[in-house]
């Protein structure tokens, strides 16, 4: 248990970090022109995201819609802690995945409860192609997935090849 306590305090540095660079965002990137950082691929561009994930609902109006995607990323945070608190304390690539989830959830989360839209600022994009506009707290949730992805794959590995041990 205590193992995996220390896995907790990337968590909060994700969140601490995410609040802080929305906070600079906010009271420097908005009402703003964009700032590009390397031509014609990265730029600080001042959006707020009223749905989830890369825009989805952003159209759907309503409070309904705030407490939903609350209430979603209540779930997501309750079902990370568990997995959280119910890992071997020896698999640390899967804790730190989790650890980053859990941060982003929580990132974004906070921005939905108090201003009822997520903050995003970081923008990448190729001629007219453009990822959409992210913070850090995204970047966490999908470094995480990868890390975790990662995980899941070595595992697999190893049960694949404990499997093919057993038949020879």
């Amino acid at each position: 248990m205590n193992q995996i306590l220390r896995f907790l305090p990337l968590s909060l540095l994700v969140v601490l970090l995410d609040q802080a660079t929305k906070y600079w965002a906010y009271n420097n990137l908005r009402f703003k022109p964009d700032v590009h950082i390397v031509t014609s691929f990265f730029k600080l561009s001042y959006a707020e995201n009223p749905g989830i994930a890369f825009g989805v609902l952003s159209d759907t109006g309503g409070n309904l819609k705030v407490w939903l995607l609350s209430g979603i990323s209540f779930i997501a945070i309750s079902l990370v802690t568990y997995f959280v608190f119910n890992a071997s304390p020896t698999k640390k690539l899967l804790l730190v995945a989790l650890a980053l989830i859990l941060g982003g959830i929580i990132g974004n989360l906070i921005d939905r409860l108090h201003l009822q839209v997520v903050i995003d600022f970081l923008e990448l994009y190729v001629g007219n192609y453009h990822w959409p506009t992210f913070n850090v707290a995204d970047m966490a949730i999908c470094i995480g997935a990868g890390l975790l992805s990662i995980d899941i794959l070595a595992e697999a590995k190893e049960v694949t090849a404990e499997i093919d041990s057993i038949k020879d």
